[in-house]
């Protein structure tokens, strides 16, 4: 069950990455120890972090999925990478078998709401204006608080093989980080911006349908264009990216 939900902006708390940020209390914690929240506007539960290690590898040893490891250390808290759009539908629909409940990729149009975006869903994807100066965690500069992106850390690891820009700040992580090292934003939710970047369900490109969409950011990810909330990135539903993760959410009962 994948819809597109045409709700107001204004119904979601924007993101704000912040240490006074209010508690959110959790809805529920699934059988793989993933904790959702209710998110006014959005007609599911969220879960709180992205898909972690821990919580894909049963789907892999289970399903003999193909899951290429990167090559940088991860921890069972890290976010899973390396799993393609297909791969993330299949660990809902596997996951949702297994439990009796619905679970899914937020769509597009539902990650813009969680962002505080109000865009016109009736505008293809790829052709949304960009919402210059709106960022995840606000309006405020990028900071070492925010999220974990392509900074003086991954510098230090990645400048001899590595030509693209980095943002002149430590966030303390080169690669993917745990889930939940920076501050929730206002609905609880960490890792939104950074990290690593989202499969959402939604065609980049419609009415051709050739792309599919990927938002937030990751460690790799600098300058002001791809940090904006508005930024997608296309990328072919079978690709595997040591920089790509998702988040699920589960219908409401």
């Amino acid at each position: 069950m994948r819809r597109l939900i045409p709700l107001l902006a204004a119904l979601v708390l924007p993101q704000c990455a912040s240490s006074q940020a209010p508690e959110v209390e959790t809805a529920f914690t699934n059988s793989l120890g993933m904790p959702f929240v209710k998110v006014a506007g959005i007609d599911a539960l969220v879960c709180r972090f992205e898909t972690r290690v821990k919580d894909y590898r049963p789907f892999a040893e289970a399903t003999k999925v193909e899951w290429p490891k990167p090559l940088f250390l991860q921890g069972d808290d890290h976010p899973a990478v390396n799993v393609s759009w297909k791969e993330a539908v299949e660990f809902c629909e596997w996951l949702g078998k297994k439990e009796g409940r619905i679970y899914r990729l937020l769509t597009d149009t539902e990650w813009s709401l969680l962002v505080g975006l109000n865009e016109k869903p009736e505008v293809a994807p790829n052709l949304q204006p960009p919402s210059t100066g709106h960022f995840h965690w606000g309006t405020r500069p990028v900071a070492k608080d925010v999220g974990n992106f392509c900074d003086e850390a991954f510098a230090r690891k990645y400048r001899n093989s590595y030509d693209g820009p980095w943002l002149k700040i430590n966030d303390g992580h080169a690669t993917t980080a745990p889930v939940g090292s920076y501050p929730a934003d206002a609905n609880g939710l960490h890792d939104l911006s950074g990290n690593v970047w989202e499969w959402v369900d939604g065609w980049y490109d419609p009415p051709k349908n050739t792309l599919r969409i990927v938002r937030g950011g990751a460690f790799r990810t600098a300058g002001d264009k791809r940090l904006m909330a508005s930024f997608r990135g296309p990328d072919p539903y079978n690709v595997h990216l040591d920089s790509v993760g998702f988040r699920i959410v589960c219908e409401k009962e």
